[in-house]
């Protein structure tokens, strides 16, 4: 199966990419008969390699080695490369392993549990895991490379919270999702950033989203909503009550994707101290597929907060992506910070080329 099956410009799925994901890499309603006779080969793609070099960069502002303020270049940086594996390994039952050959460690995973009792209405996914797989903007695959800062506000003031988490982080988690026609519903349950922190306390969250099933030319496109809830505590147990709620859309009309969301934080305690903070992060996204092989996107972002100004911070970035083969592709892109440090410095704006490969 080509790349472009399942992917828009990947990682970013279309919605057969994303169908194919929620059954457990599957085509087949209620799951595929193995395409062997071996026990432990089906659909699974074994020892793939992902990567991402930065061709590239140039951050401006920065501070300089001998005090100045000037850009900061990087060539030919090997930003990741990752061991992948993912499909299905039987029936009904998924892996996916992304082991970060950079970091020494296994970034992302999940085991999943599909078309429980003969229907799509019961699916269970445990691993390490984001809660915005399902949603209209997902963290994870994106169109353009950087993360949205939007999902990237952590609880708590500082890293003296134990589990702090943020709106789009991937947790180790366990997952239930339902799907039937236009309605997928989904609620995940996890202990925090870490197991280690010995305390009783869960982070939970619940998802619906709704798909224009049947709806022409604009049947790919989506709105959903998440309410995500838990407690991070320090290292005396004093707790910081959170929840994020994150409000999310995706207009899909023939080459044009515009889409974008909406994050609410809320936290009782965020300093340990007995001070609430609240924070608003939001994101929009136009994506156009000139040709196959071109696309142009733009990208505006914020974050705001009355309570704690040091997050804040916003940005837009337009890009180009150029796919050398459905899976290697180039892009070349400007950050530019639409917030100066009152010196009149932008020190969040780069611009930087890289390529993304998948074998």
């Amino acid at each position: 199966m080509s790349c472009t099956n399942c992917h828009t410009v990947f990682p970013r799925l279309n919605t057969f990419g994303t169908n194919f994901l929620r059954n457990g890499f599957q085509i087949a309603a209620g799951g595929d008969e193995p395409t062997t006779k071996l026990d432990f080969e089906s659909a699974l793609d074994l020892l793939s390699i992902r990567g991402k070099m930065t061709v590239v960069k140039a951050e401006v502002d920065q501070t300089l080695d001998n005090g100045q303020t000037g850009t900061d270049y990087t060539i030919g940086t090997g930003e990741d490369f990752y061991l992948y594996a993912a499909g299905s390994v039987w029936k009904n039952l998924s892996l996916w392993v992304e082991n970060s050959l950079k970091n020494g460690s296994t970034s992302n995973y999940a085991v999943g549990f599909h078309n429980l009792g003969g229907t799509s209405l019961a699916n269970i996914r445990v691993g390490h895991l984001t809660n915005t797989e399902w949603l209209s903007v997902s963290n994870q695959k994106r169109f353009l490379d950087p993360a949205y800062i939007g999902y990237a506000v952590s609880t708590s003031s500082s890293s003296s919270g134990l589990d702090r988490v943020t709106s789009g982080g991937a947790p180790d988690a366990i997952e239930y999702y339902g799907y039937q026609g236009p309605v997928f519903v989904g609620a995940g349950l996890t202990s925090g950033s870490t197991n280690t922190d010995a305390n009783e306390n869960f982070n939970y969250w619940a998802t619906l989203r709704l798909d224009a099933v049947g709806m022409g030319e604009f049947s790919a496109s989506n709105v959903s909503v998440q309410y995500y809830s838990g407690t991070d505590t320090n290292s005396t147990n004093v707790k910081n009550e959170f929840n994020f709620t994150i409000i999310g859309a995706d207009f899909e009309w023939r080459n044009l994707s515009l889409y974008g969301f909406y994050v609410l934080g809320d936290e009782d305690n965020w300093n340990f101290a007995g001070t609430e903070r609240e924070h608003t992060g939001y994101g929009i996204e136009a994506n156009y597929i000139i040709n196959p092989k071109l696309a142009a996107a733009l990208r505006y972002e914020r974050v705001e907060s009355d309570d704690d100004p040091t997050i804040e911070k916003g940005l837009i970035t337009p890009g180009v992506i150029w796919s050398i083969r459905p899976n290697i592709r180039a892009m070349a892109l400007y950050v530019y910070d639409l917030d100066d440090d009152g010196n009149g410095k932008r020190t969040n704006s780069q611009a930087f080329a890289n390529l993304q490969f998948a074998y």
